[in-house]
């Protein structure tokens, strides 16, 4: 390690010499060229101060344009930065007007180059008296479960369990918002306790079904149930259902089932209507396995719920009135067959998910491929105001 410093300490002296001796050939240049004067001095000065700010645009825009978290100069733009000061001859005290850091910044930095320090941040050493995190959270643990203790309560609380605390440091960590479970101790605690994920290996293997709710007449909220096949992508079934109960649920399944034949595996959420006596018949009289998605998660059920987002933004919103129950069948049809066999889908590198669940080979188009083919089937879908397009067979 104490080679290591050594060698980048003598480098970057390296590096701050040339940028000082290639500075003072530069400044002979400007004084020769501003000697001559006229045209040629001006467009000498002028080129100088373009490669200057060039080079200071570059590192600014290198930090702005990361993360909030990372705006950060990196050690090789720290160098960059100390070579860039030293080469130009601008003064420290200028260096905010410049690069936005502060003098002692800039400071700190050289004092690091000089002993070899690389400036990471976790090459540094922690200081002894900061307080761990894990005595953070036990610090909120005792303030949750006896509210009327004071700082010196929690803090003597603290010495009982062997832990020095000061009165202090237990009021500065209160009035903090609460310290989160570190992101490698929330998934060593809950690797074992992870569902195994299923993977469909073919269609038919792994549906995920949902409801989401559409309004007729802007006024009358109607339930819409969704199935998705996993493997191919495909809306396995659309429709609208004339009541909130289970029934409803298992009649559409039925005829899903009946018409494509049973999943292996069926993802749902916890919603009631998964979980009733009726549906887990039907499941077992179709031997179809049940998963649940994570409680009170978002996106538990991600496939099903971007195909709702893609029914309800792309397809219903294009409708000035979804009028009685009939036309928001008719209207779930047109979107079940535009979605299998007009459009394309990213999960399946842009085949149609009718293809891949007949399971008819598809290859991206070559970048060279520029002849527009003869067998375009074109279909206007009048209610939603979309033309789709596809290969005829």
């Amino acid at each position: 390690m104490e080679v290591f410093r050594t060698a980048v300490a003598l480098m970057t002296r390296s590096v701050m010499l040339s940028a000082e001796t290639g500075g003072q050939q530069r400044l002979s240049m400007l004084q020769q060229a501003a000697a001559v004067g006229g045209e040629a001095g001006e467009l000498a000065r002028l080129r100088d101060e373009n490669r200057r700010f060039t080079s200071e645009n570059g590192l600014l825009k290198s930090r702005f344009d990361a993360a909030p978290h990372k705006r950060r100069y990196t050690p090789m733009q720290r160098l960059q930065i100390l070579w860039h000061m030293a080469h130009y001859k601008i003064p420290r005290s200028q260096v905010k007007e410049h690069f936005r850091i502060a003098k002692s910044t800039l400071y700190r930095w050289m004092h690091a180059a000089e002993k070899g320090d690389v400036g990471e941040r976790k090459s540094r050493k922690e200081s002894p008296r900061r307080t761990p995190r894990q005595i953070a959270q036990m610090i909120w643990e005792i303030f949750e479960a006896n509210p009327h203790f004071g700082r010196h309560r929690i803090a003597m609380t603290a010495w009982v369990l062997g832990v020095f605390v000061a009165a202090s440091t237990v009021r500065n960590i209160l009035l903090r918002p609460r310290p989160r479970v570190a992101p490698a101790a929330a998934v060593q605690a809950t690797q074992e306790q992870r569902p195994r994920r299923i993977v469909a290996c073919y269609p038919n293997h792994v549906w995920s079904v949902d409801r989401t709710r559409v309004w007729r007449w802007g006024l009358w909220p109607t339930w819409v149930l969704v199935a998705v096949d996993h493997f191919s992508r495909a809306v396995m079934a659309v429709v609208p259902l004339e009541g909130p109960n289970a029934g409803w649920v298992v009649e559409a399944l039925e005829e899903a089932f009946s018409r494509h034949g049973p999943p292996k595996h069926m993802i749902t959420d916890q919603e009631g209507v998964f979980a009733t006596e009726v549906f887990g018949d039907l499941l077992w009289r179709w031997h179809v396995k049940q998963r649940f998605g994570a409680v009170g998660k978002h996106r538990s059920i991600a496939v099903t719920e971007r195909v709702i987002w893609t029914l309800k933004y792309e397809w219903l919103n294009r409708v000035p009135v979804t009028r009685e129950l009939d036309h928001l069948a008719d209207l779930l049809a047109d979107f079940g067959l535009w979605y299998n066999d007009y459009r394309g889908h990213m999960r399946v590198g842009g085949a149609r998910p009718s293809a891949v669940g007949r399971g008819e080979g598809w290859e991206r188009p070559d970048p060279s491929a520029k002849a527009l083919p003869r067998n375009i089937q074109r279909r206007f879908f009048p209610e939603v105001r979309i033309t789709a397009y596809r290969l005829a067979a």
